[in-house]
């Protein structure tokens, strides 16, 4: 499988060989025409244990998430995953300058929701 380069990389597409890559909106297809792999319901939940161990941050888990919920086409099948996707790419709205919307204990609360 083609190794799929950050959207602010594909600037260097041109230097790539062998590789195409298409951009649809924001959905990356591969060469294949296959579209990006579905996450899995317990990847979202790492993303957001992740979050609160600081090996992420919001902003990182909120890219990552935006990448399958700006598709134009996407490609989640499972309605649960997709309802994390989406509560993951919002993880990182601010309520002020220095605060944000969605506090610590509402992480928590969603990792205790999802996970087995």
């Amino acid at each position: 499988m083609v190794e799929l380069y950050r959207l602010d990389l594909i600037l260097n597409l041109l230097v790539v060989p062998r590789f195409t890559i298409v951009l649809i909106g924001m959905g990356t297809i591969l060469e294949s025409g296959e579209k990006m792999r579905q996450p899995t319901k317990e990847e979202v939940v790492d993303k957001l244990k992740m979050i609160l161990q600081g090996k992420l941050t919001r902003e990182e888990a909120a890219d990552w998430a935006s990448e399958y919920v700006m598709q134009d086409e996407p490609n989640i099948s499972d309605e649960t995953v997709w309802e994390l996707l989406q509560i993951v790419s919002g993880v990182d709205l601010k309520d002020g300058p220095d605060e944000y919307l969605h506090v610590e204990q509402d992480v928590m609360d969603w990792i205790t929701k999802y996970s087995d």
